[in-house]
Order: C-alpha cells, then structure tokens, then sequence
C-alpha cells in the first residue's frame, strides 16, 4: 500500500518571531533562565583551555622529557575537566527545570484558551488533533528550551570562543582550515530550510493519526457491532504508514547533516595538516616554525570546533521540531474567541423574562436552522419546544446560555442583550440539561457537584430523591460510587436521573431541558417526568419536547416549524385548532 503525506501549510509566522515567543514563557523563571545562560560563559572558557594546556604539557613536558611539568599540567587539565563537568551538571538541571516548567505554563494556558473557544470551533477539530496539540506540541517545546535553541547560545559563545583561541594560537593555520567555513553555513541552511519542511509533515501526519485513533477507540461499539475491525485496522495503518513515512525524510536530513559536517571537519584537517607542513614544525616554535605542542593544540581545538556543528543535526531536529509544534500552539493561542465577556459587563440578574427577538441561525456555512424565532418566556412560567426533527428546537438550548451566538437578532434577558454578560455570569442563571446526557470520570459525588462545588452530601442526597435517583447512587455504591469515563457504567436513564440531579444541585433560576424520553422504557420515562416536575417547580423553564405526552402540563406550548413558531397555546387549545400540532398528538397516539 503506498501511502503519501501532504505537505503542511506553510505558517507566516518566522522562526524568530516564533522563538521570541516561546522565550516569553520563561519570564516566570527568569533567574534561572538568566542563571542557566550566563553559565555557558565558564563552560565555554573551560572547554577552550583545554587544548591550550595540551599543548603546553606536550612543548614543556613530553618533548623536554620533565616528568614534573606534565604532572603539573596534567592537574590543570584534570581540574578544567572536572569544573566543567560540575558547571555543565548545573546548567543542565537549571534547564530541564526551565523546560518543563514552560511546558506546564503551556498545557494549562491551552487548556484554559479551548474551554474560552465556542462549540462552532470543537465542531470543526478532530479531538485528536486538539490532544496532539496539548500533550505532543507541548512536549516538544519543552525539549526546545531544555536541550535545543537555548544551548545554541553556548554552542555560539564555544564556537567564538575556540576560533578566539585558534587565532591566538596561529593565525596562518586559522585562515587556512576556516576556509571551508562558507561551504558549511550553506549546506547547513539548506538541510535547516528542508527540516522545516519535514517535521511540518512529521505533526501533521502524527495529528491526523492521533486524531483517527482516538476515532476509532471512541466509535469501538460500532466498530465491532458492524465487523468492521479489520477496516479499520486498515484505515489506523495507512494513517501509520504516512507518519513513517513523514519521518523517514526527516531522518535521512538528521543522518545527511551529521555526515557533511563530518565531511568538513575532515577537510579543514586535511588543510590544516598541510599548511603545518608548508610552515615547518620543530620541537621549539622560533623563526616562524611551529612547534609540535602548538599544532597538537591547534588540531585539537579544532576538532572542538566541529563538536558543536556535528551535533547541529540533532538540535535541528529539536528546534525545527520545536518551531512546527510552537507554531501549532501559537496558531491555536491566536484562534479568535467571538463568545467573550463586552469590555464593561452589565450585570446579568433574571426578574421579568427570557425573550427570543426575531432571532436567526446558521451552523457555520450550513443552511439556516432558525428563521426567525421570536418567542417571550415570563419568570415563573413553564413553556414547551416542539416539533419535528430539524425544526431547531435543541439549538435554542443551546443559544440560550451562548455556546453559539446568534446569527441575526437577539436573545434578551430583562430587556438586555445576552452578549451584554459575562458569558461566565449568564451561565450561572442557566443550566441546561442537554440531550446527550455526560457524566465525567470520577465517582458520583463529584458529578453532582459539577455545578456547585461547595453542596454538601446532604443537598446532594435531597436532590438525588427529589430527582427519583436516590436508588440510582444506593445502587452504585453511594455518593462515592465510581462513574466510569463518559458514564458508560450507567444506563441511559440512570445517567438522565442524575444530570437533572445535577441541574437541580446548582439552582437555576433558568432551566433549559433537551428532554430524550424516546430512548427509555415507560417505567424509566415516568421517572423521569417525574424527575423534571420536581427541577422546574418554582423555576422559568424551557423544555424541547419529544414525546408530546411529557408536557400537556405546560403553560404554553411552541410549535415550531421551519425555524419560527408556527402555533402556540396551552395543550387543549391547539389540540382544539386541529392544526399541525393535533396531528402530531394523533400520530404519536396511533403510534403508542
């Protein structure tokens, strides 16, 4: 099977500009960070010193014969090797701290960026890619700062520092072997240029495999109720083969940087060797001609000089990592939040009404689902939703609370435009109680206080008997009984009993049921109509009818159509108009 990866858009954002980005996360470190970076100054002196005393043990010991002077010098360089060993243990501890602290600045910061972001934006990403982004981005940013760009700042003063010393060691043997420095800085920038390019593939290739992964483990059941296992091994496979094969480029430019580099420094060598040779070298160094100690230092030093550019290739693959992951973050950082609170909130209280104004919507570019819809709900007052499927009954619970902004018109409380709230605030006069009920992966007492932190076990077990759920928690081990992930250790209606619990726990003046009765059998559905009379008692209420029998009890019933409200009245009275609503009060009566 061959499988090919589309190359990732390329950003406008530079590599620069992405980079001081990322610096910035550190001002909440920026001791250590300072700290950490003003030690590669005597890690950069310790290291060039090296060859120096090489040289002096061979010119003043070895070829003099004095067993003293290399004892000596053989200290000194013991000393420099240790102290650079003890300040690069240090540096390095300060900077994995720096990563990983950065890194958990990001994750939380992320986190809290999605929970701003309206429901248009999760409707659009996969939550594979929204996790990648989280976990895998942030990883490689961490790797960014504790071993990449930041030690490019001690491979820069090294690599000034040795070329320092090779000039003062000999400068015809320096402007020899640095010739073949422009040759290295081009094949350098282009494997840099091409990297970029690779490890672009590289996370999208690996987003789009998290993203389908986790797919298929969410979708199992259907998975295995419709034999469709080795389909989709298949499908997670070709998803496998493009990663690999985003990240064979990658290796080959990590592999090919390694061996040019190691190319050049064999040539600089070569050239080095043979200028030494064309100048003379002796035991001494008088009249212009090296000496023997000198030269050794001189090659040594410049084998210390390609150390760092050898090592190039796995910092690039670091940093060029790092710069495509950064870049994700920053496009996710920068994404527009068009639900946020006005720059001077009205302060949102509830005391006369809820008012649907001329109210139009739209799901992104899709047809319009309302059209219209004008509606007023008084305090205190109960009203239905119904009608058939598609006629945007359950988007109006989620307008109410702004998970989506209205197209056209207006969503009024107290005569005041919702988007005159703090989001925050508006959803502290509102629960809803959507159709697809979820519970989080914890034990029970914790889902029933989602809403209100502070309710004691108490209003918890009140709540659970008025809701008819008091056997629901007895029966799963009490209010510490575990929930499993998404409530899947639950029945449908067992979940249903305790989300209207839970809206009942956090005390809403407004309430906004989806109501999904269709699904469960009769005794669970009287239940639950139970369970509901008890939450909207006392409360202005919004109920998406589905089953017409759930809400003869309301004060008035909203027959939508199209989007707009097509009839409204109590039951009996557009039961007697013999209009669309009666019709669909005789088909669900014919049907059972």
């Amino acid at each position: 099977m061959t499988t090919s990866v589309v190359a990732p858009k390329l950003s406008a954002r530079s590599d620069g500009a992405l980079l001081l980005r990322l610096v910035r996360e550190l001002a909440p470190q920026r001791d250590a960070f300072v700290l950490a970076v003003g030690l590669y100054l005597p890690l950069t002196a310790l290291s060039v010193l090296q060859p120096l005393v090489i040289g002096r043990a061979v010119d003043d010991g070895f070829r003099r014969a004095d067993v003293a002077a290399v004892s000596q010098w053989a200290g000194v360089f013991v000393l420099l090797v240790a102290g650079r060993a003890v300040v690069e243990a240090v540096q390095g501890l300060l900077m994995q701290a720096l990563g990983q602290g950065a890194v958990r600045r990001l994750r939380v910061r992320l986190f809290q960026k999605l929970q701003r972001l309206p429901l248009s934006f999760f409707d659009k990403q996969p939550l594979g890619k929204l996790m990648t982004r989280v976990t895998n981005d942030t990883e490689n940013v961490a790797e960014l700062f504790s071993s990449g760009a930041v030690s490019l700042v001690g491979d820069a003063l090294y690599l000034i520092g040795t070329v320092v010393m090779l000039f003062a060691v000999d400068v015809e043997l320096s402007l020899a072997s640095l010739v073949v420095l422009p040759a290295l800085g081009i094949g350098v920038q282009w494997v840099r240029r091409r990297s970029k390019v690779a490890f672009g593939r590289v996370r999208t290739a690996l987003s789009q495999m998290n993203a389908t992964l986790q797919e298929l483990l969410s979708g199992m059941s259907i998975v295995q109720l419709f034999a469709r296992v080795e389909q989709s091994a298949a499908r997670l496979e070709k998803e496998n083969a493009a990663y690999t094969l985003a990240n064979k480029e990658a290796i080959v430019l990590d592999a090919g940087i390694y061996a040019f580099v190691d190319a050049i420094s064999v040539i600089a060598l070569a050239i080095t060797l043979g200028a030494a040779h064309a100048i003379g070298v002796s035991g001494v160094d008088v009249d212009g001609v090296l000496s023997l100690g000198v030269l050794i230092a001189f090659v040594d030093a410049l084998g210390r000089f390609f150390l760092p550019i050898r090592e190039l290739s796995n910092k690039t693959t670091i940093i060029q990592s790092a710069l495509v992951a950064a870049d994700r973050i920053v496009e996710l950082e920068d994404e527009p939040e068009p639900i946020t609170a006005p720059p001077h909130p009205v302060d949102a209280v509830f005391t006369r009404e809820l008012r649907f104004d001329d109210v139009h919507f739209a799901y992104d570019a899709g047809p319009a689902v309302l059209r219209g819809l004008s509606f007023t709900v008084k305090k205190g007052e109960r009203i239905a939703l119904v009608g058939h499927t598609g006629t945007g009954k359950s988007t109006v619970v989620k307008l109410v609370p702004r998970l989506y902004d209205v197209t056209a018109g207006r969503i009024l409380v107290d005569d005041v435009d919702v988007r005159s709230f703090d989001p925050r605030a508006l959803r502290r006069l509102t629960t809803a109680v959507p159709q697809d009920t979820f519970l989080f992966q914890g034990t029970i007492r914790e889902n029933l206080r989602f809403g209100a932190p502070s309710a004691s076990d108490e209003r918890l077990l009140e709540a659970a008997r008025a809701c008819c759920a008091d056997d629901v928690v007895t029966r799963h081990g009490g209010l510490d009984g575990v929930v499993s992930e998404r409530g899947q250790s639950l029945s449908l209606g067992e979940r249903q009993l305790l989300a209207l619990t839970r809206a009942l726990v956090s005390d809403p003046p407004i309430l906004i049921l989806d109501e999904a009765t269709a699904s469960v059998d009769r005794e669970t559905e009287r239940r639950l109509q139970q369970a509901q009379e008890k939450l909207i008692a006392g409360r202005t209420a919004v109920v998406v009818a589905h089953r017409l029998s759930t809400i003869e009890r309301c004060d008035r019933i909203l027959l939508m159509h199209e989007g707009r409200v097509l009839e409204e009245g109590t039951h009996d009275e557009l039961v007697a108009k013999q209009g669309r609503y009666a019709a669909l009060v005789e088909l669900q009566r014919t049907q059972g």
